[in-house]
């Protein structure tokens, strides 16, 4: 190696942070994604705190700097198989899945994805929008081309369609295709893996999954995006009205011992953003609760936000619900007991949004050798001297998978592990 390299694994704000900065410096960087698009959670949010920005305008910015700079080399749809060597030296084996459609003769025609019979229900869009088996990665596919959801296909599963090959006017798509593999040589690994939403399902009272119009955060963002199903309105699951009465439930699978002890940190400000976009969509035409344990508003924006959605309205409800009943004309009621009133209240709402608890992505804790701590995040090597930095020299962490992260603090991990990667790498070269 000619140059310091370094791997970094995942494609979020975390992923791309890192990679923009470290090739900043002159590093080589491998930035390696499971999926065949980047942007991680972020690019399907609608707005990002604090400054509610459009959050597909703030990923699109740093894609576009990943993309554009020759010291960065993208390897998405593909994933680690192995990982050798130690500090300063190490040897990883990439596996780059099959996209059954050759890149370099796919012209983005759109042909076969006319002429496909399979409707694959989208991630986070709550059964209001579909893909076909073949289909182009959105947003944020890279590369741009077409490729085919094996197991979605119907060919693959019984080989009882060729529609799309067929149709292809350039002879792209292509059955047989295998994966490939590549070993790259890199002095250091960054984990910017990111994080995972916890399973509603397992907070049974709340009745996610049974209930169409009880929701995650995460789902409730994609309705109030532009690029969403609804195209940015707020809108009931079942029928598509006009909510009439949301309810926002905070630490739904937090801070409780039967499921994840620690705070998520991105809920509270969350539920504000979200009772702030209901408010500005609909106004005084809904009423909007909050159902918290405490409303942690931190940071220098954060208590702003809070007074903001105070003065619009806003009711706040110290406690959670104890059950979501669905009525015989399809309203939600939920049962609070206010700890500031000590009074049983009763709520009838259109749509239940669960502020959701998250865990880290951390998959490759084998194949790295490394351990988890009591919240099965990745260990630190110091949690206040070396926070960035795992117990095994050269792998580093970045983002959320490091501990729960708002948008603006995942960034600013990542740059500072890319300075803490830079002063390894320096320290290494003087050592060898």
């Amino acid at each position: 190696m000619n140059r310091h390299s370094a791997l970094v694994v995942g494609g979020g704000v975390a992923g791309l942070q890192t990679a923009i900065d470290l090739a900043s410096m002159g590093i080589n960087v491998y930035l390696i994604e499971k999926e065949p698009r980047l942007g991680g959670h972020t690019s399907f949010l609608h707005q990002v705190f604090p400054t509610l920005e459009n959050a597909e305008e703030l990923t699109e910015h740093l894609l576009q700097k990943v993309l554009n700079n020759p010291n960065i080399k993208v390897l998405s749809y593909a994933e680690i198989e192995s990982v050798t060597g130690s500090k300063g030296n190490f040897r990883v084996h990439i596996s780059k899945r099959a996209r059954y459609v050759d890149e370099t003769k796919c012209t983005n025609c759109g042909e076969c994805e006319k002429v496909c019979p399979v409707d694959v229900p989208k991630k986070f869009e709550m059964g209001l929008a579909t893909r076909k088996a073949i289909y182009m990665p959105k947003p944020f596919a890279v590369p741009a081309k077409y490729l085919i959801d094996e197991e979605s296909c119907l060919y693959f599963r019984d080989k009882s369609c060729r529609a799309c090959q067929d149709v292809c006017p350039e002879g792209a798509v292509l059955y047989d295709q295998k994966s490939l593999s590549e070993e790259l040589s890199v002095n250091a690994i960054v984990l910017a893996t990111g994080f995972c939403q916890y399973e509603a399902e397992k907070v049974g009272q709340y009745k996610y999954g049974v209930y169409p119009n009880v929701i995650t955060g995460m789902e409730y963002e994609r309705l109030c995006s532009l690029s969403g199903p609804t195209g940015g309105k707020i809108l009931r699951i079942d029928n598509k009205e006009r909510p009439k009465s949301v309810a926002i439930v905070l630490c739904v699978g937090s801070r409780d011992e039967k499921h994840l002890r620690y705070c998520c940190n991105i809920g509270c400000l969350n539920a504000l953003k979200h009772a702030h976009y209901l408010k500005q969509q609909y106004g005084e035409g809904v009423d909007a609760y909050i159902c918290y344990t405490d409303v942690r508003a931190v940071t220098k924006k954060g208590e702003q936000l809070y007074q903001k959605v105070r003065a619009s309205g806003v009711e706040f409800i110290h406690g959670q619900p104890s059950e979501v009943r669905q009525t015989p004309n399809g309203f939600l009621a939920l049962d609070v007991y206010d700890l500031g009133t000590s009074k049983l209240l009763s709520i009838t709402a259109d749509l239940v949004v669960l502020e959701i608890g998250l865990t880290p992505y951390v998959n490759l804790k084998e194949k790295l050798q490394l351990t988890l701590d009591e919240d099965c995040f990745f260990m630190e090597k110091h949690p206040q001297l070396a926070p960035n930095e795992t117990i095994k020299d050269g792998i580093f962490l970045a983002g959320t998978v490091q501990q729960p992260m708002h948008v603006y603090e995942t960034l600013m991990s990542a740059s500072a592990v890319a300075m803490k990667v830079l002063s390894f790498m320096r320290m290494n070269s003087t050592t060898h």
